[in-house]
This record gives C-alpha cells, structure tokens and sequence, in this order.
C-alpha cells in the first residue's frame, strides 16, 4: 500500500490576509530547516524536524506579538484529514495541516464562505461591502466554534442562538427571550477580542412595565 509522504500546511498570512499552502515532505525535513513564506513576501515561520516521531513549527503570532513553537507529531503527515493548528494561549486559528485533497476541501469551503458572506452584503445594499471579509469570517468561525462546545447562550437559559452577518459585525439574537449582542467584527484588534473569549452570553431585553 502507498501512503504518500507528503502533507500540505495551509497558514494564514498576517499581511496579506490569503491562505498560503506550502507542501511540505516529512523525508525532505530530516535534519533541515525550512523557511515558510507567503506569495506576498510575508515570512509565516519555519518547519524543522524535532526527533524522529515529532516536528516543530516556529510560527508567529499576531495577537500575541511573539513566535509560537508547536509540535506536530508525524502522524498529522499521515492522516486523511486535516487538523487545526492553534495558538495556545488565546486559542486563535493560525491554519491547518493534512493531506492536499483535505486542504483543497478547507480552502473551497473557506471560498463558498466568503462568498455567500459578499453575496449577503450585497443584497442588504448595493454600496455597502466587507473591507475585510477574511475578519470577519474568522470571528464566525470562531463564534462557532465557542458554540460547540456549550459557551455561547442567553441569560434566560436559552442556547438556542442565531447569527445574523451585518457589514462590520455579527448580531447575536435570542429565539426564546429576544435578547442580543453585537460582536464587532472590523478588524485584527476585533478578531483577538473574540479570539480569547471562552463564553458568549446574551442579555435578555428588558420590558418596561406600563402603569
């Protein structure tokens, strides 16, 4: 059987914006160093074998101003699917790792989303567009992934929350108490906010009582 020796490592660039993919073999990185580096001239880090089962990326980060190290253990070169590759402490998405057919899926759904976000924007007004959609997009994606795991829910005990796009930020609304929240969505400085929240709750609007 032939397992191909071969994974693609997709990473956001912090310049530019775009998803750079950089195809990387696990028999080429023995005893080297690689340098990864955006079409756009950006330096996105740098790959280098860590022993025999392990390699380690050195990657910076925006939000915390510094260079992360992140191992990757050599079964992420084997395996099918593609995982996520965070930073630690603020829990931010920096790309992805996993076989080139896994990423090209990531990239062509990353595609849809960003255009049915645009298609959305359009409808709402013909002179209004996203500045910077790839923001955006990340602080759903992010608002998603909080919801996974049971963080995003109104005060009135509802998790049943809805998402609506607007042009810079994302509207968060209650189907029990029609309670909401606007997340910012315009820029770097709005993506680390959200990116170090562990839970997002509602606030319940208040009835005004009539005499």
């Amino acid at each position: 059987m032939f397992i191909s020796a071969v994974s693609t490592l997709a990473l956001y660039c912090s310049r530019c914006g775009n998803i750079e993919l950089h195809n990387v073999s696990r028999f080429a990185l023995n005893n080297s160093r690689r340098q990864l580096a955006c079409s756009c001239g950006q330096v996105q880090g740098a790959i280098a074998s860590a022993g025999r089962h392990q390699y380690l990326l050195d990657i910076p980060c925006v939000v915390c101003e510094t260079n992360h190290l992140i191992f990757l253990d050599s079964q992420l070169f084997r395996q099918p699917k593609a995982s996520k590759i965070y930073c630690s402490q603020a829990n931010l998405e920096l790309g992805f790792i996993g076989s080139p057919a896994a990423i090209d899926e990531i990239i062509a759904r990353h595609k849809q989303e960003v255009a049915s976000i645009t298609s959305e924007m359009a409808e709402q007004s013909d002179d209004q567009g996203i500045e910077n959609s790839q923001i955006l997009l990340e602080i759903l994606n992010k608002i998603h992934d909080i919801a996974e795991q049971g963080g995003v829910y109104c005060c009135c005990g509802n998790a049943d929350v809805e998402a609506e796009v607007l042009v810079d930020a994302i509207e968060l609304s209650c189907s029990q108490c029609n309670g909401r929240l606007v997340i910012p969505a315009k820029d770097e400085h709005d993506l680390a906010r959200v990116s170090v929240m562990g839970i997002i709750e509602l606030t319940p609007l208040r009835r005004t009582s009539r005499k």
